[in-house]
């Protein structure tokens, strides 16, 4: 699990003194935020002034939207916080977007806003940027919620909130401190201590009796979902596979849990009744690991659970809400793919259920049939592109979904997709925010024109910042999935989905941005490696025929 790194306050800070404001900023501090991302406006001057003299970066957004997906990119990237910084009102409701994607993909994103002054907030008295109910509004889409009423509530609050995200199932939370009390003082400091548990392990019994059924198993097929990635179970996991000889099945969220080119991995290639489907219906136990088996990722609940459901989860409201397991284990991931793979080793216990070269017979037979394989020359020259622990940031587009089954992953957190959400306009800022959290490591954005458009004003941020992205839109001047919807569910009545687009490589001008037309996955590869020796981003226009 994603420790919180807690630091002793900076030693200039006087905490009776200090304004709500700094002592926000030096809490941040504490913990280990090392950046930040938002906008400034009039309701968070004191929490900018104190910026101004922390060695906290911030990182200019030009929307809140875009503000909140590079923090998303940065969370994705890193397993630690990201944190925006937003005005009350229009910045709040613009930044509910990417929180919401964020919660739906358990991503720990913290939220630091203000509010009109305190006696007025929820009043709607005339202040500017006046909001009904803005606690309300976050209660929705985060993890946890709270709005400073004195000034020495800021450090505990923020501290609980830090320590939230990341305890647990990750997810986003929100802090609002109100215009009024940001500039006022402290006072003395208050005494604060987390309410939350951090320990996670599964119980001894359990274990032991999971690895008694695993062993009394003919077939074991293992399924990982966002939680193996999260908290870093992959390693363990593929211990368990290989004593087991049991294939490796992911979703979305899962894919990279363990790298894809392994024997037993057949990454997110199920689908009702292909050769991945044929072969879990042979499976007599299903060890899954982090996974709400949602209605996407089962299509609508399609997928064939074996009589033995052995379940390992983090979050216990989503124990018993898809699927019954056998033998639920509330544990955090990790924890529990370590003991149990000790206990197998320890045991010296190997069985026979698949055999490698039955799995790559099945992988190949998925490929073959699977959603955008038509495209797959495509995928396979960005594969190629980027290096192997480089990250690749998808928007909801065709080619993504596409991408989904066919783009192989090979280590985690470097497969960042909006799979809960399904955000348009997701890929670029959380691309910015994952290259500024591992400016070392290679990053791709992969857009739709349509997608792109949503928050192309985030290329600006791209540029003042320095990020050497390439942008890859691929180009057919549609909304190509609503297209196919319309053509499959309303006999062709194709309505608002013909896009007129700017010129992207005359936009790129604009910018003063590298930029190129790649007319054959040939040209898109040498384009994206060029683009990865640059330290600003590069647009690669690539037009493709229509997809319907």
């Amino acid at each position: 699990m994603t420790e919180i790194v807690n630091r002793d306050m900076p030693p200039d800070l006087r905490m009776d003194d200090a304004t709500a404001a700094q002592i926000a900023v030096a809490t941040l501090e504490r913990h280990g935020v090392d950046v930040v991302f938002g906008i400034p406006g009039v309701h968070t001057l004191a929490l900018y002034d104190a910026l101004s003299t922390s060695p906290i970066r911030h990182v200019l957004a030009r929307h809140e939207g875009g503000a909140g997906f590079m923090a998303d990119g940065f969370a994705r990237a890193t397993g630690r916080p990201g944190v925006a910084i937003v005005i009350t009102g229009p910045g709040i409701t613009n930044i509910a977007t990417p929180v919401g994607e964020a919660y739906a993909d358990s991503s720990p994103l913290l939220i630091l806003s203000a509010n009109v002054p305190n006696s007025h907030i929820d009043k709607m008295r005339g202040n500017l940027h006046d909001l009904k109910d803005q606690l309300g509004l976050m209660r929705t889409i985060t993890k946890w919620n709270a709005r400073v009423e004195r000034p020495d509530e800021v450090e505990p609050l923020l501290s609980e909130a830090l320590h939230c995200s990341t305890t647990g199932r990750h997810r986003p939370v929100h802090v609002e401190i109100p215009l009024d009390i940001l500039d006022m003082s402290s006072g003395p400091a208050r005494e604060w201590s987390s309410s939350i548990d951090k320990t996670f392990y599964p119980s001894p019994e359990l274990v032991d009796e999971a690895v008694a059924r695993l062993q009394r198993a003919d077939r074991v097929v293992i399924y990982c979902g966002g939680g193996a990635v999260s908290s870093g179970a992959g390693e363990s996991i593929a211990v368990i596979a290989e004593h087991l000889s049991a294939p490796v099945i992911t979703s979305i969220m899962g894919k990279g849990s363990i790298p894809e080119d392994h024997p037993l991995a057949l990454g997110a290639l199920w689908s009702p009744g292909n050769a991945v489907d044929e072969l879990i219906r042979t499976a007599d136990c299903l060890l899954v690991f982090g996974s709400k088996l949602g209605a996407q990722a089962t299509e609508n609940f399609d997928f064939p659970l074996p009589p033995e459901l052995i379940r390992v989860e983090i979050d216990s409201d989503e124990m018993f809400l898809n699927a019954r397991p056998s033998l639920p284990i509330v544990a955090d991931a990790r924890l529990a793919a370590e003991a149990i793979a000790a206990l197998l080793v320890a045991q010296d216990s190997q069985r026979s259920g698949c055999d490698p070269e039955q799995v790559t017979d099945v992988r190949r037979r998925a490929q073959q049939h699977a959603f955008g394989v038509e495209r797959l020359d495509y995928l396979a020259a960005l594969r190629d592109a980027l290096p192997r622990d480089g990250i690749s940031c998808w928007d909801m587009t065709m080619m993504s979904y596409a991408a989904c089954g066919l783009f192989p992953v090979y280590s985690p957190r470097t497969f960042f997709f909006p799979s809960g959400f399904g955000t348009l306009g997701f890929a670029l800022p959380v691309a910015l925010g994952a290259k500024i959290a591992r400016p070392e490591i290679d990053v791709m954005c992969v857009c739709g024109d349509g997608g792109f458009q949503f928050t192309m004003q985030e290329t600006a941020t791209a540029v003042e910042q320095r990020l050497g992205v390439p942008i890859v839109i691929f180009n057919d001047s549609t909304y190509s999935a609503v297209k196919e919807e319309q053509s499959r569910k309303r006999n062709g009545r194709f309505i608002a989905v013909d896009l007129t687009n700017p010129d992207y490589v005359a936009l790129a001008g604009a910018y003063g941005i590298p930029a190129v037309r790649a007319y054959t996955p040939d040209e898109l590869a040498r384009a994206v490696r060029e683009a990865f020796t640059r330290n600003l981003p590069t647009i690669i226009d690539v037009p493709i025929a229509p997809w319907v």
